[in-house]
């Protein structure tokens, strides 16, 4: 399971993080974790999806019911296929919001994260 700064983390957890799109450490970005304890680097990183404003094509929008604890405060999106690995360390609040203190923002429902890992192996599965 991965920790950080005395915390536990799992499947369906969404966190803030440095955004990885965009240069400097100012920037924040949360993802939803989806890394299993199979992650062989489970105590160090994890493997995240991202949650965006944007209404892309491929987004699951993130209604009420599919949040277990916590939510978003504007309309959000899961992206399923915008996958990255951040570190333990680059889970922190947003540095320049004075508001949001704790880098844990909820956890989605397992039906939800168990259908988005689902989108990712059969996209990935499907080499031609």
């Amino acid at each position: 399971m991965l920790q950080h700064r005395g915390r536990e983390y799992t499947v369906g957890d969404v966190v803030w993080t440095v955004d990885p799109f965009n240069l400097g450490s100012t920037v924040p970005r949360l993802f939803a974790i989806v890394s299993t304890r199979t992650h062989p680097f489970e105590s160090e990183q994890f493997v995240g999806v991202t949650i965006t404003t944007t209404n892309y094509l491929v987004a699951h929008p993130l209604r009420d019911e599919y949040w277990e604890e916590g939510g978003t405060p504007k309309d959000s999106y899961l992206l399923p296929l915008s996958i990255h690995t951040p570190r333990a360390s680059a889970i922190q609040p947003p540095p320049n919001d004075d508001v949001i203190t704790d880098p844990w923002q909820g956890r989605l429902s397992r039906a939800l994260m168990e259908q988005v890992v689902e989108e990712i192996v059969w996209t990935l599965r499907k080499i031609e």
